[in-house]
C-alpha cells in the first residue's frame, strides 16, 4: 500500500515542493530585474550595476561546498526550510529599508551580497531534497520538472517581474517578501523520506552517518564526472553571456538588440528538452552517462557553428540546439549523481556540483575576456567547441576500455 503510494509521482507532497521552488525561482528573477531597476533609474551607473552583479555571484564560491556540508549534517528538511526561513527576514527586511526610503549604493551592495550567499546555500538542498521525495524509478522526471521550472523562470520571469514592477512599484519588494514566506510555508509541509535497505523511514529519525569530502576520492567515477562538468560549464557559461551579444551585433539584422533572441532560443530548447527527458524511459547509469557524452560531442560541434555561421536562421537554429543539448545533460547530469552518491554525501555533491556550474561564472567571463582580446569571437567558439570535444572524446574512450560507467 505504501509502496503503491510512493510509486505515483505527482502526489501532493511533491507538488507542494516544486510550488515552492517555483516560487524560489521567480523571487530570484523578481530580485534581479529589481536591481537593475533601481540601479539605473536613481544611480544611472553601469558600473555600480556590474559590481552589484558580481557581489551576487562571488558568495557563491565560498558558501556552495559549506551549505551541501549543511546539507548533510542537518538534513535536507532544516537546511531548507531554514534557508528559506532567513531569506524571507531578510527580504522582509529589505521592503522595510525601502519603505522608509534608506536604500542607498551601500545597502544595494549589503543586500545583493547577503541575498546572493543565502540563495546560493538553498541550492545543494533543494537539488538534495528530490532524491528524497521520489523514487529512483521518478528521479529523472523529477529532476526534468526542476529543469522545467528553473528554465522556465528564467524565461518567464523577467517578463513577470517586468509586470510587477509596472503595476507596483515599490510595493513589488512588499510582493517578494510574502512570496517567501509563502516558499517556507510550503517546503514546512514537505515530508521527506529516505530509504534505508528496504525499508523508508522520515529523515529526522535518520542516524548521523559519519563522512567527509575526501570521501569523494572513494568514489572516481563522481570525481570524473564533476571535473568533466566544470570543464563544460567553463566552455560554456562565459562564450554565452559574454558571446552571444558579439554573435548577435554581427550575424543578426537587429545587432546586438538581438542578444535576448538568443538567450531565448537556447531558454526555449532548455525548456522542451525538459518535457523530452522527462518523457524518456530511464537508463542504467552508465548509460546515461554514455548518453551525457554523446550529447556533449553534439554540443560542442553546435558550439563551433557560431565560428563561422553567418545566416540569422543557422545561428538562431545553433541556439536552440545548444539549449537542447544543455538541457538533457543537465536533467541526466543530476539525476546520475544523486544515483550514484551515497545518502550521506547528497548534499556536499550537489554543492559541488553547483559550484562546477554557477560557482564558475567570474572565471568563465574572464577567461572569455582574456580569449577576445587576444583573438576573434569566431576562434573563442573553436576553442570552447574543440575544447568539449576534445575531453569529451577522451572520457569516452576511457569509458568504453575501461568498462567503468
Amino acid at each position: 500500500m505504501f509502496e503503491n503510494k510512493r510509486s505515483q509521482f505527482l502526489s501532493v507532497n511533491v507538488i507542494i515542493f516544486f510550488s515552492g521552488c517555483t516560487i524560489l525561482f521567480l523571487i530570484s528573477q523578481l530580485y534581479s530585474v529589481l536591481q537593475v531597476s533601481l540601479i539605473m533609474k536613481g544611480a544611472g551607473s553601469v558600473l555600480l550595476l556590474s559590481s552589484v552583479m558580481t557581489a551576487m555571484v562571488v558568495p557563491r564560491i565560498f558558501l556552495l561546498p559549506v551549505a551541501g556540508f549543511l546539507t548533510d549534517k542537518a538534513g535536507v528538511s532544516r537546511t531548507l526550510t531554514g534557508g528559506t526561513g532567513i531569506l524571507g527576514i531578510l527580504l522582509v527586511s529589505l521592503a522595510v529599508v525601502n519603505q522608509v526610503n534608506a536604500v542607498n549604493k551601500y545597502t544595494v551592495f549589503i543586500y545583493a551580497v547577503l541575498f546572493g550567499g543565502i540563495s546560493a546555500a538553498i541550492l545543494p538542498a533543494l537539488y538534495s531534497a528530490v532524491p528524497a521525495l521520489v523514487s529512483g524509478g521518478n528521479l529523472q522526471k523529477a529532476n526534468s520538472v526542476m529543469q522545467f521550472i528553473s528554465q522556465g523562470s528564467l524565461l518567464a520571469g523577467p517578463l513577470f517581474a517586468g509586470i510587477v514592477i509596472g503595476k507596483m512599484s515599490d510595493n513589488a519588494y512588499v510582493l517578494m517578501a510574502l512570496a517567501s514566506i509563502a516558499a517556507l510555508f510550503l517546503f514546512s509541509r514537505v515530508k521527506y523520506m529516505e530509504k534505508q535497505g528496504q525499508a523508508e523511514v522520515p529523515e529526522g529519525s535518520r542516524a548521523a552517518v559519519q563522512g567527509s569530502y575526501k570521501d569523494l576520492f572513494k568514489l572516481p567515477v563522481l570525481l570524473l564526472l564533476l571535473g568533466f562538468t566544470a570543464i563544460l560549464n567553463l566552455c560554456v557559461i562565459g562564450p554565452q553571456q559574454v558571446g552571444f551579444p558579439v554573435v548577435a551585433m554581427n550575424c543578426l539584422p537587429e545587432g546586438v538588440d538581438g542578444y535576448t533572441k538568443l538567450l531565448s532560443m537556447t531558454g526555449l530548447g532548455s525548456l522542451i528538452s525538459a518535457v523530452i527527458i522527462g518523457n524518456m524511459k530511464r537508463r542504467e547509469n552508465g548509460q546515461s552517462i554514455r548518453l551525457i557524452l554523446w550529447c556533449s560531442l553534439a554540443l560542442g560541434a553546435v558550439w563551433s557553428i557560431f565560428s563561422f555561421g553567418s545566416s540569422r536562421l543557422l545561428i538562431l537554429g545553433a541556439a536552440f540546439a545548444a539549449g537542447l543539448l544543455l538541457g538533457i545533460i543537465n536533467v541526466l547530469f543530476i539525476t546520475v549523481l544523486q544515483q550514484l552518491t551515497p545518502d550521506f554525501l547528497v548534499g556536499r555533491v550537489m554543492g559541488i556540483q553547483f559550484l562546477c556550474s554557477a560557482g564558475l561564472q567570474p572565471v568563465s567571463y574572464m577567461l572569455t575576456g582574456v580569449v577576445l582580446n587576444q583573438f576573434s569571437i569566431s576562434q573563442l567558439y573553436l576553442i570552447s567547441g574543440g575544447s568539449i570535444i576534445l575531453i569529451t572524446i577522451v572520457i569516452l574512450v576511457y569509458s568504453y576500455k575501461s568498462n567503468t560507467m
